[in-house]
């Protein structure tokens, strides 16, 4: 049996379960093979409980917000996706504890370009929301691809990617970008009804990408639609991380491929 699971926040349903299930339809292991969202509290040092989760057999986790970074903290076999990034979204069983990865990178940029349909950036130019992991990732995704990133934010926070980070104020200032992604968690769970707090640029155009997905559009999406822009939610991220983290996992615990 592979047990697999997803560390959150208590919140709206999440639809990893269900794009996992797609991955594994037909596999031969299929019917030995689980995967559950457990709601736990944030937690500064998850050394304790993640000791606990190898004795009790789990064999990977998701991690999604509020723990990327707290849960990348507590792990100190990393790879170098991981650790250029500094946070987690993907963790798998070693022999002695726990490795963590980063499939949220790879996943942001494959999830975008696959909706280019021809389109090409003017001036490489991104304006991040947010300074949580899920933005570490995708700005990590940005820079490698040769894009001035911009991070805005309520605070800063130590050390992001060598990047300076200024107040959601700063937008007022800045110069339009190519593509503005909430990476955020204002229009999540409890906090559906809020966006950030920005200055809205010139979006003619240009991309605007939402990390958040659900039923319905954002706050985010929504006024990103009325400047013009390309709208995408958080699905395509999802799915492409999801597949990658199953690689990952399936490659380091053995798994057939089907």
């Amino acid at each position: 049996m592979f047990r697999f699971g997803l560390l959150r926040a208590a919140g709206p349903p999440s639809r990893s379960p269900e794009l996992y299930r797609a991955l594994w339809a037909g596999h031969s292991l299929e019917s030995k093979l689980s995967y559950a969202p457990l709601d736990l509290e944030p937690r500064a040092d998850w050394t304790k409980w993640l000791h606990e989760a190898h004795l009790a057999g789990w064999s990977g986790f998701n991690a999604t917000i509020p723990h990327k970074i707290d849960v990348f903290n507590s792990v100190p076999d990393r790879t170098a996706a991981a650790q250029a990034i500094g946070a987690t979204n993907c963790l798998v069983r070693t022999p002695l504890g726990w490795q963590c990865h980063n499939t949220d990178a790879d996943g942001f940029w494959e999830g975008w370009a696959s909706n280019w349909r021809g389109y090409q950036p003017r001036h490489y130019r991104a304006w991040v929301l947010g300074n949580g992991g899920a933005a570490r990732a995708i700005a990590y995704a940005l820079l490698a691809r040769g894009f001035e990133v911009h991070c805005f934010a309520r605070a800063p926070r130590p050390d992001f990617l060598g990047l300076t980070q200024l107040p959601f104020e700063a937008t007022a200032d800045a110069s339009p970008p190519d593509v503005i992604v909430n990476a955020t968690s204002l229009g999540h769970g409890t906090q559906s009804n809020l966006e950030p707090p920005i200055t809205w640029p010139d979006l003619r155009g240009a991309w605007a990408i939402d990390a958040v997905y659900g039923p319905q559009p954002t706050p985010f999406q929504i006024q990103a639609a009325q400047m013009d822009a390309q709208v995408l939610d958080g699905m395509p991220m999802l799915r492409m991380q999801a597949k990658k983290a199953w690689e990952y996992w399936s490659g380091m615990l053995n798994i057939p491929d089907f």
